[in-house]
C-alpha cells in the first residue's frame, strides 16, 4: 500500500513476528487490533462495494447484481471483514431484479469461499448455541410451526451463527478485532444519509409516518427504524473498545487510528441518527451514553484515568460534544429543527397515549394477553386477542418488543427461555473477574437489548452474529500452573505466525 495512504488512514500495518524467546501473554492476542496489509486492502474494498451499491446508477445497472455477490465473497476472505459484512448485510441495498438480497447471497457464497480460502470448515465451539434449544423446542411444540424448514427465519438466523462461529475460529483469538469489524460495518448504515448530503444520486427511504411534516430518513434499503439500532451498536462497540484498551487489563494501547476514527465516526453518526426522527433513537442514545459513563467509571477503577490514550479520548470526546452542540446552534443539517420538532411530537403523543407514546397501547395489550394466557400463550388456544390500540381494526399487531411478542405467542415460560438465550453470553462475561476486558462486547450487547426492547425484529442477522461471537469469547482465566509452549509453524496463509498452546 502507498505509504501516504497508510499515513492518512493512521494505520500501523504489516506482518508482525515475535521471537521465540520473547515473553508473551497468550491472552494478549485477544487485544490484537492491528490490521495487516491484507486486512486493510479487504476493508477498503468492502467499504467501496457498500458505497457503490448505494448509488442509484450502480444499483439499477447490471453491475448491481454482480456486486451483491462480490461483497460477501470478498468479505469472507478475512474474519474482520466477514463480521463487517454480517453487520452491513441487513441494510445494503440490492437491485430489484436480483434473485437474492445481500444476506441471502452471503449464505450462498459462504461455503465455497471458506473452502477455497481456509481449506476447511472449523465449527469448534458451535455447541455454545445450546441456550437456544429450549426456546426453539418450546416454540415448535406449542405452535407446530415447521421452524426447521430451510426458508424458516430461525434457520436463516442460525446459519449466520454458523458463519460467525467459523469466522471467530479463523480469527485465532483476535475476537476483539472481529467486534471492531462488526461495529464498523454497522456504522456504515449512515452511508445513504451522507451520500445525499454530498449530492450523490441515492434513493433514501422515507417510509413511515412523518413527524410534524418532517420525513423520517432511513437508508436506501433500510427504513428509519432499522438505521438507529445499527448506529447505536457501532457507537457502543467502538467507544467500548477504547474504554477497555485504557484499563490496566489491556497489555497494549489502542491503535491510534482506531481512536481517531472512533471519534470521527461517532460524531458523523449523530446527524444520521437525528434524521431518523424516531424518539426511540434519542432514548436509546441516552441509555447508551449512560452505559458508556458507567463503563468509563468501571475502567477508571482499573487505572484508565491515568492512561494517556484514555485522557486523549476524553479530551476528544469533549471536543466532539462541543462540535455537536455547535452544529445544533447553527442548525446544520437541520439538527435543531428536527430535534425540537421531535420533542414537540413526543410531548403531544405522550399526553394522548402515555409516557411510552406510540408503544403504550401495544405494550398494554401485550401484557394483558400474557397475563390472560401465562403458561402457553395465545398461539395454542387460537383465540383472538383483545386489542385496544389503534391496531384494533387490523386484528393484529406487533408489540415493538421481542420479549413481549414471545410471551404473547408461547407464554411466560417462552419469555424466560428467550431471556436465557439472549443474556447467556453477557452474563458469562459479566461474571468474569476480568469483566473490563469484555466491555466492548457488553456495551454492543446492551445496544441490541435496547433494539429488542423497542422493536420486534428478532431475526436481525447482526444480533445473531454478535451473539455467537460473544459466546465464542473465552471468559475463564488459564488455570494457575498451566504451561505455555511456543512453536513456530509454517503456514501458507500466515507464515511466521507464533502459535501458542496451553496444556
Amino acid at each position: 500500500m502507498n505509504p501516504s495512504i497508510r499515513k492518512a488512514l493512521g494505520m500501523n500495518v504489516g506482518r508482525r513476528r515475535i521471537s521465540a524467546g520473547a515473553q508473551w501473554d497468550p491472552s494478549s492476542v485477544f487485544w490484537d487490533c492491528e490490521f495487516t496489509k491484507r486486512e486493510v486492502a479487504l476493508l477498503l474494498a468492502v467499504i467501496a462495494l457498500v458505497a457503490a451499491l448505494h448509488l442509484t446508477p450502480v444499483l439499477h445497472s447490471g453491475l448491481g447484481t454482480i456486486l451483491t455477490y462480490a461483497l460477501p465473497t470478498i468479505s469472507y476472505l478475512s474474519p474482520v471483514t466477514g463480521f463487517f459484512f454480517i453487520a452491513c448485510s441487513q441494510f445494503v441495498p440490492f437491485p430489484d431484479g436480483s434473485p437474492h438480497n445481500p444476506a441471502q447471497a452471503g449464505v450462498l457464497v459462504w461455503l465455497p469461499v471458506v473452502l477455497l480460502r481456509y481449506r476447511r470448515v472449523n465449527l469448534t465451539g458451535l455447541w455454545r448455541l445450546w441456550p437456544i434449544v429450549p426456546w426453539l423446542l418450546w416454540f415448535a411444540v406449542l405452535t407446530g410451526e415447521p421452524i426447521y424448514f430451510p426458508n424458516s427465519e430461525y434457520v436463516k438466523s442460525l446459519v449466520y451463527c454458523v458463519i460467525a462461529c467459523q469466522l471467530a475460529n479463523e480469527a485465532r483469538g483476535r475476537l476483539l478485532k472481529c467486534l471492531l469489524g462488526l461495529s464498523l460495518g454497522a456504522l456504515l448504515v449512515m452511508t445513504a444519509f451522507w451520500a445525499s448530503q454530498f449530492g450523490l444520486p441515492v434513493e433514501i427511504s422515507d417510509w413511515g409516518t412523518q413527524r410534524e411534516g418532517i420525513a423520517r430518513m432511513g437508508g436506501v434499503r433500510a427504513d428509519s427504524v432499522m438505521v438507529w439500532p445499527a448506529l447505536l451498536l457501532g457507537i457502543s462497540g467502538l467507544l467500548g473498545l477504547q474504554i477497555a484498551f485504557a484499563s490496566r487489563r489491556s497489555p497494549r494501547p489502542s491503535p491510534a487510528w482506531i481512536t481517531y476514527w472512533t471519534i470521527a465516526l461517532c460524531v458523523a453518526s449523530m446527524p444520521a441518527l437525528v434524521a431518523t426522527m424516531c424518539h426511540g433513537a434519542l432514548a436509546g442514545l441516552a441509555l447508551v451514553v449512560a452505559a458508556l459513563i458507567g463503563a468509563g467509571i468501571l475502567a477508571g477503577k482499573e487505572g484508565a484515568f491515568g492512561n494517556v490514550r484514555f485522557q486523549m479520548l476524553l479530551r476528544w470526546s469533549a471536543a466532539s460534544v462541543a462540535v455537536i452542540v455547535a452544529l445544533f446552534i447553527v442548525n446544520a443539517f437541520d439538527l435543531r429543527t428536527k430535534l425540537l420538532t421531535l420533542d414537540d411530537y413526543y410531548k403531544n403523543a405522550s399526553e394522548e397515549t402515555g409516557m411510552a407514546a406510540s408503544r403504550t397501547g401495544v405494550w398494554h395489550d401485550s401484557i394483558h394477553t400474557i397475563l390472560k394466557y401465562p403458561l402457553f400463550g395465545i398461539r395454542v388456544t387460537g383465540d383472538r386477542e383483545e386489542i385496544t390500540s389503534e391496531y384494533a381494526s387490523q386484528g393484529d399487531y406487533l408489540s415493538h418488543n421481542v420479549f413481549l411478542d414471545v410471551g404473547r405467542a408461547i407464554g411466560i415460560p417462552g419469555m424466560l427461555m428467550v431471556a436465557l438465550f439472549f443474556f447467556y453470553p453477557a452474563v458469562k462475561m459479566w461474571k468474569s473477574e476480568e469483566r473490563v476486558r469484555y466491555l466492548p462486547f457488553l456495551l454492543a450487547h446492551f445496544a441490541m437489548f435496547i433494539f429488542w426492547m423497542s422493536l420486534s425484529f428478532q431475526f436481525y442477522k447482526t444480533f445473531w452474529g454478535l451473539w455467537m461471537l460473544m459466546a465464542m469469547v473465552p471468559t475463564k482465566a488459564r488455570p494457575q500452573g498451566a504451561t505455555v509452549r511456543r512453536q513456530w509453524r509454517t503456514d501458507i496463509r500466515e507464515p511466521g505466525l507464533l502459535c501458542v498452546y496451553s496444556k
